[in-house]
């Protein structure tokens, strides 16, 4: 287990410091009431600030050096091919497929809504969009940079061919896991949840690696992608002007002329 429990050290350190330190509005571990006592003030809190810089810094040094270890760190995953820790690594890995996730929020807001249940709706419903929107940019940079799996080129790191249709950078799995991490800690107020979810995030990034799915590197640009964009989606959808409207299309008729905005409220 020494690979596992250095990865879990690796991807979640930058999550975890800070809810041990006690900061009150860390960039990727808000509670579920900050937003909406903001929204009450009236007040426009700035979307981006000096915490998304830190967090951009110590992601990208983290990055730069799992890149340089890349090769080693994937020996050191596969160093027992067998065992419990294939065993575990079956089990978490669903749990970064958007053919689990997304259903699964699907079923959570149908429930709700018919049980009547309105804000639990919504908690999911903002859930969806935030995730929905890591997912996307994720599927961007995979197309954009096209670098080659370890399964595609054994033994090294560095082969990148953009748009030729290879998908290692980042890793989706771990984007999808580590965004529904961190939206459930933006829509729950536990102060246990980020102790779990985001451990648990970890391990699937973990099972790709150990599958010879993804480069190191390429799991902690998920985890980044997949919380830094949750953080901004939901502090957008809480914010007041995004909060004074419905969702949907409004359509505004006029004479040779049509007009259309989207607009939400959750």
């Amino acid at each position: 287990m020494r690979s596992l429990s250095f990865f879990l050290a690796l991807t979640c350190a930058p999550f975890l410091a800070s809810i041990a330190a006690g900061d009150p509005n860390p960039a990727w571990a808000h509670s579920a009431a900050a937003p909406d006592s903001t929204i009450a003030s009236g007040s426009r809190p700035p979307l981006f600030g000096r915490r998304d810089v830190w967090f951009a810094a110590a992601m990208l040094g983290l990055g730069v050096a799992s890149a340089h270890n890349d090769r080693w760190i994937s020996e050191e995953a596969i160093e027992n091919p067998g065992g419990g820790e294939q065993r575990l690594a079956n089990v978490v890995q669903p749990l970064g497929n958007t053919g689990i996730v997304l259903p699964a929020l699907l079923v959570a807001y149908g429930g709700a809504r018919l049980t009547g249940h309105r804000e639990l709706a919504s908690s999911v419903a903002r859930m969806g969009i935030s995730i929905g929107s890591a997912g996307a940019a994720t599927l961007l940079l995979k197309e954009t940079v096209g670098r080659s799996r370890p399964i595609e080129s054994p033994g090294d790191a560095d082969v990148f061919h953009p748009f030729s249709g290879h998908a290692s950078f980042p890793s989706g799995h771990a984007t999808l896991a580590f965004a529904t991490a961190a939206a459930l800690d933006h829509e729950t107020s536990a102060r246990w949840v980020p102790w779990l979810v985001y451990p648990i995030a970890a391990v699937v990034g973990w099972s790709r690696v150990r599958d010879h799915e993804h480069w190191t590197s390429d799991v902690l640009a998920g985890a980044a992608i997949g919380v830094w964009t949750v953080d901004k989606v939901e502090r957008f959808m809480r914010t007041p002007a995004s909060s004074s409207r419905p969702v949907g299309v409004v359509l505004d008729p006029r004479p040779g002329d049509m007009r259309a905005s989207l607009a939400f409220r959750f």
